[in-house]
């Protein structure tokens, strides 16, 4: 019968090959990717995800998706702000692109399942600002960095 001596160390070189991923990319800091960031009405906190250049925050607004919507077209189109794009998508969500100072603004709204409230998608990204930074065409596209020839 094997001795428990052999059945720890097997145990610990699986432990030890379990936490042996490196984690993914840091997310950048929320105020280095969204430096004036309008909040949707009564945000509530829902998540926070991202990649090394770019960073999504997900809001609850108690308030209806026409609300929400009207105050982001209003909010978006003043000061330094400028609204580019403006779509409702086929699954009756509202998706706005803007750019303040060249820095990007994507804003998803769409009305909870039991319209209780409006969710909100802020996206944002680091333009740029370094080798991990996006570029972005006209439309808000991200384009890929070409070689020098």
């Amino acid at each position: 019968m094997p001795q428990p001596k052999y059945f720890f160390s097997v145990a610990c070189a699986v432990l030890l090959a379990c936490g042996s991923e490196s984690p993914g990319p840091k997310p950048p800091s929320t105020f280095a990717v969204f430096p004036n960031l309008p909040l949707p009405p009564g945000a509530e906190f829902i998540s926070r995800a991202g990649s090394a250049d770019a960073l999504q925050l997900t809001m609850f607004s108690p308030t209806k998706a026409a609300g929400v919507t009207e105050y982001y077209r209003d909010v978006l189109s003043k000061g330094k702000w400028r609204l580019v794009g403006d779509v409702k998508k086929p699954d009756g969500s509202i998706v706005l692109y803007a750019e303040q100072g060249g820095t990007p603004l994507w804003v998803r709204i769409r009305p909870t399942s039991d319209s209780a409230g409006t969710m909100v998608e802020l996206t944002g990204a680091l333009v740029g600002k370094g080798k991990d930074s996006v570029k972005l065409d006209q439309s808000g596209s991200k384009t890929t960095p070409q070689p020098p020839k």
